[in-house]
């Protein structure tokens, strides 16, 4: 960012374009933009529908779900809404903000991260001064930094905080029809020049009561949803919640919540049917926290998925502990084709200090039963929790090779703030953060143990990928399982993304 911007970002009090945006709203129908807006800089910025908002080397984009179904409820309520995904388009801020002011809208959403936090505010400061139009900030991040983001920023009209869709609808109501803000749930905004705290929203408890999300301006073919998926792939939200209560989790905490929510097997399918019919879809991954937490939920859907007769594949993350060999063979017999768990650690002290609620024979349990069942079973594994040491990382390499996993990712400890790692690590002096932007990945280790220090760690991630997967064990492994076309593309595209990891995280 440039200097004069972050000068005028830190010190603008007041709002340039205030009277002007209202007297903008005043004279026409509420135009609605949702977007995903831009991340600068190396690599590409992965922010939208991501647990874990980072950069990387490749261009591996998540379908921006949240936003595709706030967007789909403003339509279905006839708005005249449009969403931009700038990541996706490779727009600059500049570029951006020119393809908003051609739509002349009245409010822009967009959706922010803690690392690209100092980008989305120079966005919002050139919307406000260029385009003359409302300004909304949306996403996990905003509701912990909510009131510190209305306080210094006059260009930012409204903090949206927790689950996105109800809360937008409201607020485009209040303003449309000049209805008093503090009856909209979830939000904060500013008043006399005083910020207002509206009470939280309450959780969406029926989620069928939400329209299918937006596939027209988000397009499916723009977004790749995993390795082992096929060539037309669409994210689908079967769920939302996690009752599990893992400290380095972001989400839970911060935007979906700790209560599981379903929608009913009906809807779910009436969905799919409407992708295959409309967009040609040929398989489906689910984004759910966690898809296995009511075992009779996941038997009625699967049976509605056999009784429909689709012919397509899915792919789902669970938890190893709330598995077995009855469900894992109705999920195959369905169409499930990988699982991917979160793993952790090869260590059961880091198991237990992160809360994960896990033990490693649990892990290897769901490994063995569901490579069994035929169903692909990947995972991931965080290194640099507090508790980690030397010895603990040798655990965790050594435990992933015994596992034999059909793909594992190795992911840096990231504090995100809203979670109790990030609490832990404050409490303890663990943090080695300068801003949140050094939150994006790319900077190497950002906290310090309680055994290793930053330096101790740099380079370990790159370590742990080049040991796991030059492993002779593992190599022999992935070549015998090849046994199509289609297996062949999925090794080359894990490859690819290994070596763009190996590559990008060099520290």
């Amino acid at each position: 960012m440039e200097e004069r911007i972050k000068d005028e970002l830190k010190n603008t009090k007041k709002s340039v374009a205030d009277k002007e945006t209202k007297e903008n709203i005043e004279k026409r129908k509420l135009k609605i933009i949702i977007a995903n807006p831009p991340w600068p800089g190396k690599g590409y910025g992965t922010r939208s529908n991501i647990r874990w908002p980072h950069r990387r080397g490749d261009k591996i984009l998540t379908f921006p779900i949240y936003l595709a179904y706030t967007l789909a409820l403003l339509k279905k309520e006839g708005f005249d809404a449009k969403g931009i995904d700038a990541v996706e388009k490779e727009y600059g801020i500049n570029q951006f903000v020119e393809e908003v002011k051609k739509e002349k809208p009245s409010i822009v959403f967009i959706e922010v991260s803690a690392p690209s936090l100092n980008y989305d505010l120079e966005t919002g400061f050139k919307l406000k001064n260029e385009v003359n139009c409302l300004t909304a900030f949306v996403g996990p991040h905003i509701t912990y930094d909510h009131k510190k983001i209305i306080d210094n920023y006059s260009f930012v009209d409204f903090c949206l905080r927790g689950e996105i869709e109800f809360t937008a609808r409201a607020l485009c109501y209040a303003l449309e029809k000049k209805i008093d803000l503090k009856s909209v749930d979830g939000l904060t905004y500013r008043k006399d020049g005083k910020t207002v705290v509206n009470q939280d929203r309450k959780l969406i408890e029926n989620l069928d009561s939400l329209p299918f999300s937006d596939r027209d301006d988000f397009k499916i073919i723009d977004y790749q949803q995993a390795f082992y998926a096929g060539s037309n792939t669409a994210l689908m939200l079967s769920s939302r919640g996690c009752p599990a209560r893992c400290t380095f989790c972001h989400w839970p905490d911060t935007f979906t919540g700790h209560v599981w929510r379903t929608r009913s097997a009906k809807n779910i399918c009436d969905e799919i049917e409407v992708l295959i019919r409309k967009y040609n879809i040929n398989g489906i991954y689910f984004d759910d926290d966690t898809f296995i937490v009511d075992k009779e939920h996941v038997k009625s859907l699967c049976n509605e998925m056999i009784n429909r007769k689709f012919k397509l594949s899915w792919h789902c993350m669970a938890r190893v502990n709330n598995i077995d060999e009855e469900i894992l063979s109705l999920m195959k017999k369905a169409g499930c084709i990988e699982i991917f768990y979160g793993f952790e650690s090869g260590s059961e002290e880091i198991l237990k200090e992160s809360n994960k609620a896990i033990t490693k024979e649990q892990i290897r349990n769901a490994v063995r039963i569901t490579k069994k069942a035929d169903i692909c079973a990947s995972g991931s594994f965080i290194i640099g929790l507090p508790k980690e040491s030397n010895k603990t990382i040798k655990e965790t390499i050594n435990f992933a090779k015994e596992l034999r996993a059909d793909y594992v990712q190795f992911a840096l400890a990231s504090p995100f703030p809203g979670t109790k790692l990030y609490e832990e690590c404050k409490e303890k002096g663990l943090l080695c953060l300068d801003s949140w932007e050094d939150l994006d990945g790319s900077k190497g280790p950002i906290i310090r143990t309680e055994h290793l220090s930053r330096k101790e760690l740099e380079g370990v991630l790159r370590k742990m990928y080049i040991n796991y997967y030059t492993s002779p064990s593992i190599i022999i492994q992935n070549l015998k399982s090849i046994n199509s076309l289609s297996d062949i593309n999925r090794i080359y595209r894990g490859f690819k993304s290994v070596v763009s990891r190996v590559l990008f995280y060099g520290k």
